[in-house]
């Protein structure tokens, strides 16, 4: 419930007391970031809905927190200083329970009229049933039997169709992703099966999402993005889609992998905190300005000049003060 989740966050903060000016949350949902509003929270929708989340953190660590969804944290991050970086209009996917879909259109991340851009989850990847009338999607666990991309594109479709290339019965143990990608190095067919079919059917949402946006480059991220045969799979079933359809009228864009992986949502977070507190007061610099090679950049104060760094990100270089931000994913 909400109450722990506030406790468990406090109890993180309570020993850097003192040593921190404000908190970044990268989190699911529809989240309103300018006015610190989860509308909805994702796997946490049973008790983060409709909530002002960020100042209800707030009244716990006594600083400014900024909230942000998690896939336009990870959009953030990689348009900063990461694969999308220079790019006018990109596309952030992160392969993982859902599928985390942040947009990068004119050098901005979008938001959305209602804070809703990006939410390429809902995809819809069958519209005969969705047309049905006995069709309903009422909670957020059913996506991954939904006519939705979020079932066949994220890391679970991958596991459910390896699962279904194994046979496995149904309520047996479902593989990891290590363990498919294992057998796939392997030279099993179950799993080069599946991949070739999960990959597919990325690159044809993607060829969706290109319809609309028309985005320069698509950044992959999410846990099994780290997997050296998944890029290469989708780029193959993505150029076969388009040397296949020559009249579609968009362009192929090109497909990278996300720079900052799983590290992506804590640096966007802490980007966007930057933007909603810190703009007009100071302004963010470059990574490795003054010397300071920490992986999120820095801000420039009249004493010289301050990290900000998250959790688990590398950080060298001299500070010439203690105070930092930290993120929270």
């Amino acid at each position: 419930n909400m109450d722990d989740l506030l406790a468990v966050i406090e109890g993180f903060a309570a020993p850097l007391q003192g040593q921190f000016v404000g908190c970044a949350i990268s989190m699911p949902g529809r989240i309103d970031t300018r006015n610190g509003i989860a509308h909805t929270g994702g796997m946490l929708s049973a008790f983060m809905w409709e909530q002002p989340f960020a100042a209800q953190v707030e009244a716990r660590l006594g600083v400014p927190v900024t909230i942000a969804n998690d896939g336009k944290c990870a959009a953030a991050a990689e348009g900063w200083t990461g694969a999308l970086a220079g790019v006018e209009n990109g596309l952030v996917l992160v392969l993982g329970t859902g599928i985390g879909g942040g947009i990068i259109l004119n050098g901005k991340v979008l938001m959305g009229a209602h804070a809703a851009a990006g939410e390429v989850s809902c995809l819809v990847s069958d519209i005969s049933k969705m047309a049905d009338d006995d069709f309903k999607l009422t909670s957020v666990e059913r996506y991954s039997e939904a006519p939705l991309w979020a079932g066949m594109a994220s890391a679970s479709g991958l596991i459910f169709e390896y699962a279904r290339q194994k046979h496995l019965p149904t309520g047996s143990p479902m593989p990891t992703g290590e363990e498919i990608f294992a057998a796939y190095n392997a030279g099993e067919p179950e799993a080069r099966q599946a991949l070739k079919v999960f990959a597919r059917r990325v690159a044809i949402g993607i060829v969706s999402l290109q319809s609309v946006l028309d985005v320069e480059r698509v950044a992959i991220g999410g846990g099994i993005s780290a997997a050296e045969a998944l890029l290469p799979a989708i780029q193959t079933e993505l150029n076969s889609l388009f040397a296949r359809c020559p009249v579609l009228p968009m362009l192929e864009p090109e497909l990278v992998r996300c720079h900052y992986g799983n590290d992506a949502n804590m640096i966007g977070a802490l980007k966007l905190f930057f933007e909603q507190n810190y703009y007009g007061k100071y302004h963010t610099a470059c990574l490795g300005c003054h010397g300071c090679d920490c992986r999120t950049g820095c801000i420039h104060v009249k004493s010289g000049y301050q990290c900000q760094i998250s959790e688990n990100v590398d950080h060298t270089g001299n500070q010439d003060k203690e105070k930092r931000g930290f993120a929270v994913t």
